[in-house]
């Protein structure tokens, strides 16, 4: 047996055209770094002839353990590190993958890659070619190439999962479409599974907590549908305490937040809006009233609110205001201080 050719080490898939289990040592250049290694693949094969892999059963995953002597990580020829040998696992997708009516399921066939628009074969990092499901490098940087892992916790239950992701869970409205409630997320979850979209024990509250953000519609310059670009700024990118109660269906509405803070600051706890103030200096006109400049570009009539007005009075001392009225302009506000001779007033102001 020579493993280089790709052959079967079982022998009761003698009578079949191929085994789903082989090996490969493979050597060539990739990405113009020259590379060698060996595959251990399964529902996959090595054709030297053509140089490319190929699936066995079309409608199933492939799987294929790469462990390199020679090159660097397929894809990251041109970063400048082309000694970044590692032992990696791959997965590609079979038909099985893919709905019924996703074209994606008809352009699945035996070779793992594609013709790209240049005339180039490309197999890693595609929708149909190999896509990474591990990595361990050379440094010992480690990357997991699906949504993230789960914790069993030594027998404690339900378990915890690192989940990197989109949510999956659904709304209780049929009609709506997803690019009107999905998200990105990034944190962590009890008794929750990847995507949001199930629980371990329902009988169970479940939880997640970390980052979440809109998604980037327009990625690319274009209208994207399925993005899974996070956005990572605008109203929606927070971190949040996301709890979902036992016995629930995962659906996006029944998610609430125990407490969120957004990128802006803005703070909420059960719903209701935790003041963080802001002292702000303003202008006294004619002693008796006060105009203040909103202090920076997130702050707008629409947000802004005046918890409290403290006026310095000639002799220095201050005095803070009570039953005051403000008005709010697009610039900042302005409002009564009173008749006891103001020469500055310091406004405290938060967001909701």
């Amino acid at each position: 047996m020579r493993i280089n050719q790709g052959l079967s080490i079982f022998p009761e898939w003698s009578d079949q055209a191929y085994s789903p289990y082989n090996f490969a040592v493979i050597t060539g250049v990739r990405g113009g770094v020259a590379f060698s290694e060996m595959w251990i693949l399964v529902n996959a094969r090595y054709d030297y002839t053509t140089k490319k892999f190929k699936r066995i059963n079309v409608d199933n995953f492939s799987f294929g353990w790469q462990y390199q002597a020679g090159g660097t990580y397929p894809g990251e020829e041109s970063i400048g590190d082309t000694v970044n040998q590692g032992m990696n696992l791959w997965k590609a997708n079979g038909k099985k993958a893919y709905g019924p009516n996703d074209p994606a399921r008809e352009k699945t066939g035996e070779d793992i890659g594609a013709l790209q628009p240049d005339g180039s074969w490309r197999e890693f990092g595609i929708m149909l070619g190999w896509n990474n499901h591990f990595m361990c490098d050379a440094y010992g940087g480690m990357t997991i190439g699906g949504s993230g892992f789960e914790i069993d916790g030594s027998g404690t239950s339900p378990f915890k999962r690192v989940s990197f992701g989109k949510f999956s869970g659904g709304s209780k409205d049929a009609t709506k479409k997803y690019t009107d409630y999905g998200y990105a997320y990034n944190g962590t979850m009890w008794n929750a599974q990847h995507g949001m979209w199930n629980m371990d024990e329902r009988g169970y509250n479940s939880f997640y907590w970390g980052m979440i953000s809109p998604l980037d519609w327009y990625d690319g310059g274009y209208f994207n549908p399925n993005s899974g670009r996070a956005k990572l700024e605008g109203p929606g990118t927070a971190w949040v305490w996301r709890k979902l109660n036992k016995n629930t269906d995962p659906k996006v509405e029944n998610w609430a937040d125990i407490a969120a803070i957004s990128d802006d600051g803005h703070m909420t706890l059960m719903g209701k809006t935790v003041p963080a103030m802001l002292e702000v200096k303003a202008d006294v006109v004619n002693v008796t009233d006060f105009n203040m400049a909103y202090p920076d570009s997130t702050w707008n009539k629409t947000n802004t609110v005046i918890i409290a007005v403290k006026g310095v009075l000639k002799n220095g001392s201050l005095k803070q205001i009570g039953g005051f009225t403000a008005t709010f302009t697009d610039y900042g506000a302005y409002g009564y201080l009173g008749n006891d001779g103001f020469v500055s007033a310091k406004i405290m102001i938060s967001k909701v």
